[in-house]
């Protein structure tokens, strides 16, 4: 037990993400990704804020790559700094002792967690009247978090203020689903989970949006939706800024076993670099991007980074693909990226390049902008349409000409590299860091729909946002 913890006269937040293997450092594999990065990243920032937090999750088996057991209770001591004192990650045992799937979820595991949750409570010396908000993620979460607020109100006759963030929602899945198939895998449960989550609008005090997208598509639910919130995924800024090239040694040391070369830091200098880091799907389209590349007028004066993973089923077309081309270049990574090498390989990258079909907002493409990378995209980025004013440049039809054209506009063009990046460096780092997104979420909650702050801390967040 943290006495630390228990003692603090912090508000206390409790973070619901339920499916997945989460954890301090999120390893991912099945149901676990996106999400947890997600989840953690706001809680590190309720923490700088000055909140204490309790995240609970699914457990009662061992994580299938690490082998570790999730069980029990563990505090972040000593894991993220000073603040980790006031976070803690509970597991909750719904007796199956096995992972399962997000789409095999039932009520039932979700009831026998919410009677683990209350039975354990006691033992960890939490006071459960000292919870001021309950933040769930994805449908599961939702629905955990409304029995436990259910029981709360019986126990201490007292309603606490619930949002969910969905991440996602069953119709938006369906539509998209049904644009590239007549047939929708049943094995989703498309239809169950679309039933909890209109259950689940009905019971809860606020619904966060990652996406105008999803605002949009909750109208389809239900137009009387209490309050929407917003609070898309934001950016680490003390990782993703701008750097000189010569201090990124973890990116210069990669490129240089790579290419072969010491003398790699004249190289870039001398070109204008493009870059593409994302997970190898078909979605993100990495083979149209080496074919835009093979056709540009100004090979000579541009280089391409791109990460492929080889444990990707796709990983041997994307190969196939880089050996025939001009390789000279063309960089192709296909070793795992740290978030260190990444934030290096982005601020010595002039353009970050996404071809993406399909994307929840564009994390990665945020990250680049963070780090003063112009951009060239497709249309299907949120982040960019609706952060950006879409300024970077959008290509609308998807073909390996047009995403060419784009290419060598900018290579010559560098006062609108320059110009571009400026702007998108400054929206990103002063409007998406984390710390900036979770205060406007909670001071959007204290005005909608009820008091979660004590004074001190929104008299501080109204000063910075200048309310």
């Amino acid at each position: 037990m943290n006495k630390r913890f228990n003692k603090s006269k912090r508000k206390h937040y409790l973070i619901i993400t339920n499916h997945g293997c989460h954890s301090p450092i999120i390893t991912v594999t099945t149901d676990t990704g996106g999400q947890n990065f997600y989840v953690n990243n706001f809680s590190k920032a309720l923490l700088n804020i000055g909140f204490k937090i309790t995240i609970i999750n699914r457990g009662g088996y061992r994580h299938p790559v690490t082998g570790d057991l999730h069980t029990g209770i563990k505090y972040y001591d000593n894991i993220w700094g000073e603040s980790g004192n006031y976070c803690r990650l509970l597991y909750l045992d719904d007796g199956e002792n096995r992972f399962i799937p997000k789409e095999s979820l039932t009520k039932e595991n979700l009831i026998s967690e919410k009677n683990y949750f209350f039975n354990t409570a006691n033992l960890i010396g939490m006071k459960l009247e000292s919870i001021d908000l309950i933040s769930s993620h994805y449908w599961d979460s939702a629905y955990l978090g409304i029995l436990i607020n259910s029981e709360l109100k019986k126990q201490l006759n007292k309603h606490i203020i619930h949002v969910w963030t969905p991440h996602s929602l069953g119709l938006l899945k369906k539509k998209n689903l049904l644009q590239q198939s007549k047939a929708i895998d049943p094995s989703l449960n498309l239809k169950n989970r679309i039933s909890h989550e209109e259950y689940i609008i009905k019971h809860i005090d606020g619904v966060v949006s990652t996406s105008k997208e999803i605002e949009n598509i909750l109208k389809e639910y239900d137009s009387k939706v209490r309050s929407c919130l917003w609070h898309p995924p934001g950016v680490d800024t003390s990782r993703f800024k701008h750097r000189e090239i010569e201090s990124c040694d973890k990116a210069l040391t990669l490129l240089k076993k790579i290419m072969k070369k010491k003398k790699i830091i004249r190289k870039i200098k001398s070109k204008t670099i493009f870059i593409e880091a994302s997970r190898t799907t078909r979605t993100k389209q990495k083979p149209l991007i080496l074919k835009a590349f093979s056709k540009i007028k100004n090979k000579r004066k541009a280089i391409l980074i791109m990460n492929a993973d080889k444990k990707s089923k796709l990983y041997r077309k994307i190969e196939r693909l880089y050996k025939k081309l001009n390789k000279k270049n063309i960089i192709l990574i296909n070793e795992y990226l740290s978030n260190e090498q990444l934030a290096e390989l982005f601020s010595l990258s002039n353009i970050y390049i996404s071809a993406s079909l399909m994307e929840g907002w564009g994390m990665a493409v945020s990250e680049a902008a963070a780090s003063k990378c112009a951009i060239i995209c497709s249309k299907f980025i949120p982040f960019v349409n609706e952060a950006l004013n879409k300024i970077p440049e959008i290509v609308e039809s998807n073909n390996p000409e047009a995403y060419a054209e784009k290419i060598d506009y900018m290579i010559e063009n560098p006062q609108q590299i320059k110009y571009q990046s400026d702007y998108v460096y400054k929206i990103a780092q002063n409007d998406y860091s984390w710390n900036r997104l979770a205060k406007n979420l909670l001071l959007e909650i204290e005005e909608k729909i009820g008091e979660i702050l004590d004074e001190k801390i929104l008299l501080e967040i109204k000063k910075e946002i200048k309310v």
